[in-house]
């Protein structure tokens, strides 16, 4: 005779309350809990007690009631945030304060559950973890989460506080962004999209996150007037590159009142960055030199700068901190000046290497590095690190890096850092391991003790599926690669054609992955996830085997002509078909390098017939690379152009966005060319001033090689032909064309609507 299953239930229940613990939802039950907010609750308390309805409707079909504390206290209840009956559950006094903004305490204390937490994050954390640890719940990527199908959900005995490690938790990868994911992994940085809801974020004022001296006080609007406020180097001061010069009483006025005005204009931000542009030429001006003299560090001007803006602000402002970099020639900590209270100085690890822990490696610029945060720890309780976890140059390469992050998440923690902000492939989704990172980060920022091996573990078993002891056996063989970073280590702009990996390993790498892929192909959510982690092994192998650049533009006589093996448009054909599913992926951090290598990739996926030798080629608008598509220009039906399609740039600003890369065009070396092009001003009436400018650009010897500027009254109606430059190319040179200049930080508007781009002319000329 079978047993009932209410009997079962009776008698599981009963186990329960004897183990202490409660049984929160059981399948095909009513709801017996009902979860308890507070009536003033909070849009993050409110949201918490939905997200435990939910996902404990999704793991057991059970929807438990959500009330208010203006009633009585039910018999069971899941008590969020400081109720009016949460005391007297939990029988003493809640000390809500003490837990900070992102603390939480869970308490399972037999009929109740109390998630006590504060109203701006804390609460929905400690449902987060609630159904973390007791659901089995897992968000591992927007895109992918594990709600296990329970036949019921219970949480034994337990009292439990944490708070987190690092105060600003910002893993600042792309899918980090998504609101959900970054709350229900517990981040809080200023770039993660955090409503209300989510309990909102650290955030940085509009226009003041880093490298913010030229919004300051800018040399557009100052230099021409005024040079003595820049940087003086060698004797001159500079207006390209420049910085401030620090000293000068002028430009201290100048940046508190720009500050002041940007403050007030986003009051409730907490953050507002004073630091340097992101490049070198600091100010060698005889007063800045004779501080960073005394000080043996050009932090010297810097803080005594950055303080005295402080001192200004907290008069007005008594609550918003002023940050600062601690970056490339400001690294290291001055010798007598302190930062202020409301000083945040962020320290950068750009120049070291990341194969290892940052303090374990022998690498020369990480022995430095480990003094230095040292010095700035010993100086203020207000330390920020910038750390880098990816490869900016190509994030879709191998970056093997995730041995390392967890050593170093636990060195910051240990010298005192209380901001964490991992700098990853931010503009684009899977990139390296870009998924685990980001997940893995997220945890170790609240706890730098959780275990390495469970978390993989979990991650691998979770994201990939079947797969999973394919896709490990991977990870543990990339990692072996830099055994010896004194020697060679693994840094953020590397090549992947000089990279430690082998050729050989890469070769076995493809067929892993391949047999990853065979192991998932019946279910969809973790094909499509070994597919896209694939992504950084193919771009590597492709890279290192296809020796010749794609040429996209064919202008030469004796150039040999090339035919890519049936391999190589294999692996480029899946690159590019992943592309273009994925939608959302960036290759590298500069524009114009990821649209070479899409190029690259296209060609070598449906190379063309070649055509004949010629010494003259057509380069229509769409072969043309764009920056910041859709900000800068866009590609657009122009009838008036003479294949119905032009490039069009918008008249919001003056770069060079639009370019070709040499390294893409077929032509004679050491011969001279003519490159023209066939453009057309849609001028702003009664608007003089400069309607374009274009040039031949060398790169690896950061020289032009000729160029044009061309005024609005000197161009014609509709398109015509211009003469750019005539010289001999070169694979490192690019052309480019930006619309006119003109002074945007000053306020003024550009002197034409729009500039449009039929096509380029190359003409070799004899």
């Amino acid at each position: 005779m079978k047993t009932p299953a209410l009997l079962i239930i009776s008698l599981l229940a009963a186990h329960l309350a004897c183990a202490q613990a409660i049984l929160l939802a059981v399948r095909g039950q009513p709801a017996n809990y009902t979860i308890i907010r507070a009536a003033d609750a909070s849009p993050s308390q409110i949201y918490a007690a939905e997200e435990f309805q939910r996902f404990t409707a999704e793991m057991t079909g059970v929807m438990l009631p959500i009330a208010t504390d203006e009633g009585p206290l039910p018999a069971q209840a899941v008590l969020l945030g400081a109720t009016r009956h949460t005391a007297a559950a939990l029988g003493t006094q809640v000390d809500i304060q003490g837990l900070g903004p992102d603390g939480f305490r869970i308490v399972v204390k037999p009929p109740h559950l109390l998630i006590i937490g504060g109203p701006q994050r804390g609460t929905l954390y400690g449902v987060y973890e609630s159904l973390e640890r007791f659901g089995g719940c897992r968000w591992y990527s927007s895109w992918h989460s594990f709600i296990p199908q329970r036949d019921s959900f219970e949480m034994l005995l337990l009292d439990e506080t944490q708070r987190p490690a690092f105060a600003l938790r910002e893993p600042f990868w792309f899918d980090m962004f998504d609101g959900d994911f970054a709350a229900r992994n517990k981040s809080n940085g200023n770039a993660m999209r955090l409503s209300e809801k989510h309990g909102g974020k650290i955030r940085f004022g509009n226009g003041f996150f880093v490298h913010t001296f030229n919004t300051l006080c800018s040399p557009d609007k100052y230099f021409d007037t005024h040079p003595e406020y820049f940087s003086e180097i060698k004797g001159q001061r500079v207006k390209e590159h420049t910085q401030l010069c620090l000293t000068n009483p002028d430009v201290l006025k100048i940046a508190i009142e720009s500050l002041l005005a940007g403050i007030r204009k986003d009051p409730t931000a907490k953050l507002f960055s004073v630091s340097q542009n992101d490049w070198y030429n600091f100010c060698t001006c005889p007063a800045c030199k004779a501080i960073d003299d005394r000080e043996e560090s050009h932090a010297g001007t810097m803080i005594e700068f950055v303080n005295r803006v402080a001192a200004a602000v907290e008069q007005e402002y008594p609550d918003i901190w002023i940050e600062t970099l601690a970056y490339q020639y400001t690294r290291k900590p001055p010798k007598t000046v302190r930062p202020r209270h409301n000083v945040v100085p962020r320290l950068c690890t750009i120049e070291c290497d990341f194969s290892q822990s940052l303090d374990q490696s022998p690498f020369r610029e990480n022995l430095k590095f480990v003094e230095e945060i040292q010095g700035w720890s010993a100086i203020t309780d207000k330390l920020y690190i910038w750390d880098y976890t990816t490869n900016f140059r190509n994030y879709t390469s191998p970056f093997p890096n995730v041995r390392a992050l967890q050593g170093n998440v636990r060195f910051f923690r240990d010298n005192h850092v209380v901001g964490l902000f991992e700098q990853g492939a931010y503009q684009g989704r899977h990139g390296d391991f870009a998924e685990l990172k980001a997940w893995l980060l997220a945890r170790w920022l609240w706890n730098p003790e959780l275990a390495f091996e469970d978390l993989l573990t979990d991650f691998l078993n979770g994201y990939y599926g079947k797969a999973a002891p394919v896709v490990r056996s991977y990870f543990n063989e990339v990692h072996t690669f830099y055994p010896n970073p004194a020697q060679q280590p693994l840094r953020i702009f590397d090549n992947i054609s000089s990279s430690a990996l082998s050729d050989e390993f890469l070769e076995q790498a493809v067929a892993l992955w391949q047999k990853a892929e065979d192991a998932v192909k019946d279910s969809p959510a973790h094909s499509y996830n070994v597919r896209m982690s694939a992504i950084p092994v193919l771009h590597a192998w492709l890279t290192r085997n296809a020796k010749h650049d794609a040429i996209v533009v064919w202008a030469a006589r004796n150039v040999e002509r090339f035919v890519p093996p049936a391999a190589q448009q294999t692996i480029a054909s899946a690159l590019v078909s992943r592309f273009e599913e994925a939608k959302d992926i960036r290759l590298s951090e500069g524009m114009p390098t990821h649209d070479k290598i899409l190029a690259g990739w296209r060609v070598l996926s449906n190379p063309q017939p070649l055509p004949p030798p010629s010494d003259h080629a057509i380069i229509e608008d769409t072969v043309l690379s764009l920056g910041n598509r859709g900000k800068w220009g866009d590609t657009v039906a122009d009838p008036l152009a003479e294949d119905g399609s032009a490039m069009k740039l918008y008249n919001t600003h003056y770069e060079w966005c639009t370019t070709l890369p040499f390294r893409g065009v077929a032509f004679d070396e050491g011969q001279k060319y003519r490159i023209r092009m066939r453009v057309r001003v849609e001028k702003t009436p009664g608007q003089e001033g400069e309607a374009f400018w274009a040039g031949i650009y060398d790169g690896a010897n950061k020289r032009s090689c000729g160029g044009i500027e061309a005024k609005t009254s000197e161009v014609g109606e509709g398109y015509q032909w211009y003469d750019v430059a005539e010289w001999v190319p070169e694979t490192a040179h690019y052309f480019w064309i930006g619309p006119g200049r003109f002074d945007l930080q000053g306020g003024a508007k550009s002197n034409i609507q729009a500039l449009y781009i039929d096509k380029l002319e190359l003409l070799r000329v004899e």
